[in-house]
């Protein structure tokens, strides 16, 4: 067998023994099992022609390969046998769902006759293909083909179960009260329920949607299993997931990913400055290390004009001080030293006040919204911000196994409880009371914080968050089935059809229809309005202070002069 095998021999024999069953024989052995495997990775279309007249045999033969992944579509399994269609009952499950065909052999006098059948999908209802004699060769009695698709149009039907879970602009789904009833009815909408509808329609199935109960897509934990909507795939809960799932390895590996949706990239959302007037804005022209050199510079100045002094050289420091608060100047110096010292200084002065005067026009004239976090990086060099993400997702998946890189600093980030894990049924409500408050930041694929932005616009009218400019951790978001599920096929070409027609992203671009108002909002506005004492109460509350300094300096005056009196009497 092997060397035929090697010599790509179009026909492979193998011989089971089998001791019935009862026999603890397995009826496919390792090596065999490798064999076949060789077989089919071979040849791209295998045909396995099983021929027993033993039941038991039968079903153990059949369960065991699709245990072991050899009877997967489109693989190919012809069942040549003289049972009758009695015997073949606790068989036609099994061969309801694979790629099989069987040939019974009809005893009568001297007439040699077999009947080609198929079972169908979800109803198991045996339907005869055709039919062969000697003398007549093979007759059809349907349209259906040798090896016919069943799949591709379920002839009976069939009522399927889909799992899905919110995940706007792709499914939406929301909790309205039932009319008349007591209780919440959960309604599912978005893209991917009009392209679920399409499917149903042309495979022609019916569907009862779920939710997982944890309400998450899946996440492979250390000891092996699986939770959310992969977990009740795996343990054949549901026919076939929504999602949309982002393609992985780890999830490759328990299941089958369709023809790709979209692809979509993380980005950051945050929540834009405020457009208000700092009440400190009058100090804000410029920044403190240019407020620290006008300070050390009066100082040195002041430091001169004592050292003048020191050597009889006529110093005035008034003449400074009045200069940088602006005040004329009346009294002139003989020092010539002292009046290029003070020339110099007046136009420092000048310099400073006339850039420090254009800038607070601007800062009271035109408004910056600030958008602070525009990388991963930003992020990270903010202690006070914390990341929030959607628990139990492909990045959670990826996030637990990076070790180096800007993302592993992410995870330290989470460790030091900088980052937090929700649900995506509490998305608007985290958005609203964390994001909002500007020290949480919402980490997630760009098209669901794009439909965040339509919604945020209709209801307030404004755009009160942003988008981050870095993509990172681009994502291929498809639907998901079973691993080895004989529906992949015909998904997929409705896939392709809606997704290569354009409609996929029709119905996405009708979901965003007011997503470029938040898209790219401007991040300065120019405000023609009368300033209001909340907006300037700091220069009062400056000036106060000053008053009440001055007038505590001048009363220490006055009793340090009474005192002084009262000693000089005595």
């Amino acid at each position: 067998m092997i060397e035929s095998l090697e010599m790509n021999s179009s026909i492979a024999v193998f011989e089971i023994p089998w001791k019935g069953q009862n026999s603890t024989t397995i009826p496919l052995s390792r090596d065999l099992h490798d064999l076949m495997k060789k077989v089919r990775k071979t040849s791209g279309y295998m045909t396995l022609v099983l021929l027993s007249d033993q039941q038991d045999f039968l079903r153990d033969f059949i369960d065991e390969a699709l245990r072991n992944d050899l009877l997967m579509w489109p693989t190919r399994l012809l069942v040549v046998t003289r049972l009758s269609h009695a015997l073949l009952q606790p068989l036609q499950k099994s061969l309801s769902v694979i790629n099989a065909m069987v040939i019974l052999q009809e005893r009568r006098s001297q007439t040699k006759r077999c009947g080609v059948f198929i079972y169908l999908p979800y109803s198991y209802r045996m339907v005869q293909v055709a039919s062969w004699t000697p003398a007549s060769g093979l007759v059809y009695y349907s349209n259906f083909q040798p090896f016919p698709d069943k799949f591709r149009k379920l002839v009976d039907g069939a009522a399927l179960k889909v799992v899905g879970q919110n995940f706007p602009p792709h499914v939406v789904v929301r909790e309205l009260a039932a009319s008349g009833q007591q209780g919440k009815q959960v309604v599912f909408s978005g893209p991917l329920l009009k392209l679920l509808e399409m499917l149903a329609l042309n495979i022609n199935f019916t569907y009862n949607l779920l939710q997982p109960p944890d309400g998450s897509w899946g996440f492979l934990f250390p000891n092996g299993t699986w939770n959310g909507m992969v977990g009740m795939l795996l343990r054949q809960d549901v026919d076939f997931g929504l999602g949309p799932f982002g393609i992985t390895y780890l999830r490759a590996q328990v299941i089958d990913f369709t023809s790709p949706l979209v692809i979509d990239y993380g980005r950051i959302l945050g929540r834009r400055g405020d457009t208000a007037v700092d009440p400190w804005s009058f100090v804000m022209p410029l920044t403190y290390p240019v407020w620290a050199g006008v300070f050390v510079s009066f100082l040195l100045v002041l430091a001169c004009t004592a050292w003048m002094a020191k050597y009889d050289l006529d110093p005035d420091s008034s003449a400074y001080i009045s200069a940088i608060f602006l005040q004329d100047l009346r009294q002139s110096s003989s020092s010539s030293g002292q009046r290029v010292m003070l020339a110099a200084w007046l136009m420092f002065v000048l310099i400073v006040m006339q850039c420090y005067s254009s800038n607070l026009m601007s800062l009271l004239a035109v408004r910056h919204i600030t958008e602070p976090y525009q990388s991963i990086r930003d992020m990270l060099d903010d202690p006070k911000v914390t990341s929030i993400w959607f628990a139990n997702t492909a990045y959670m998946q990826y996030l637990s196994a990076v070790d180096s890189g800007i993302f592993y600093e992410v995870v330290q980030m989470g460790k030091k409880g900088r980052m937090k894990q929700i649900t995506p049924s509490v998305y608007e409500t985290t958005v609203n009371d964390l994001v909002s408050r500007g020290d949480h930041v919402m980490i997630n694929p760009f098209l669901i914080m794009k439909m965040f932005l339509t919604e945020d616009y209709m209801d307030r009218g404004n755009c009160k968050f942003y988008v981050s400019k870095e993509s990172f951790l681009p994502l291929t978001f498809c639907m998901v089935v079973p691993k080895h599920s004989p529906l992949l096929g015909p998904i997929n070409e409705g896939i392709r059809a809606v997704v290569e027609g354009g409609m996929y992203n029709y119905w996405l671009d009708n979901a965003f229809a007011n997503a470029k108002s938040c898209r790219n909002p401007p991040s300065k506005i120019t405000v023609k309005e009368p300033l209001s004492l909340a907006n300037i109460w700091g220069m009062f509350a400056l000036l106060g202070v000053g008053y009440g300094i001055g007038c505590l300096a001048f009363a220490l005056e006055l009793l340090s002069a009474k005192c002084s009196c009262y000693l000089g009497r005595w």
